[in-house]
């Protein structure tokens, strides 16, 4: 089959098959569930990227760094990165532009002159709001196929894994 031709589920079943054959692979319906969260996770913040965050000017990482200030208050620059996913790096570089844009300020700290605070300005606040409105439409869209008791299951099964791993990815 040629590549062109491939769909997701095809996709799917040849990358199951691949490691199967190939690879002592312990469990395969582990690698499936990795597969398949991995690629829903990709879809859904490239979907929303290109649909919402970009249109407005914003990156999926800008955006994601603003809500977490939104929803956090002002904080340290390492307390972003953790709560947002996003690497320290990915953050300074997005803190940039976010600044440059006037959606964000960032202060010294009081006490040590290292640490940088991160808060939104008024424009922040309400690009980060019109943004996950927008976002939230998508979002409607995006899991639209699943019933509001699918939706619930997933939410608390991702949740668990997410608040029970022993370290942060």
């Amino acid at each position: 089959m040629a590549s062109d031709d491939l769909d997701a589920q095809q996709f799917s079943e040849m990358a199951a098959s691949r490691v199967t054959n190939e690879l002592s692979h312990p469990d395969l319906n582990l690698f499936l569930l990795s597969f398949a969260f991995s690629r829903t996770a990709t879809q859904f913040a490239r979907h929303v990227e290109s649909h919402v965050h970009r249109p407005s000017g914003l990156t999926w990482a800008g955006f994601r760094i603003l809500f977490t200030v939104w929803v956090c208050g002002s904080m340290e620059s390492n307390r972003v990165a953790h709560f947002s996913g996003l690497s320290r790096a990915s953050v300074s570089s997005a803190l940039k532009t976010l600044e440059r844009d006037e959606l964000i300020t960032r202060k010294s700290g009081s006490s040590d002159r290292r640490v940088v605070l991160v808060g939104l300005t008024d424009k922040g606040e309400i690009a980060v709001k019109d943004a996950y409105s927008e976002q939230h439409r998508v979002e409607k869209d995006f899991y639209g196929s699943l019933t509001d008791k699918e939706r619930e299951t997933l939410t608390e099964l991702i949740e668990k894994i997410l608040f029970s791993s022993v370290e942060e990815v």
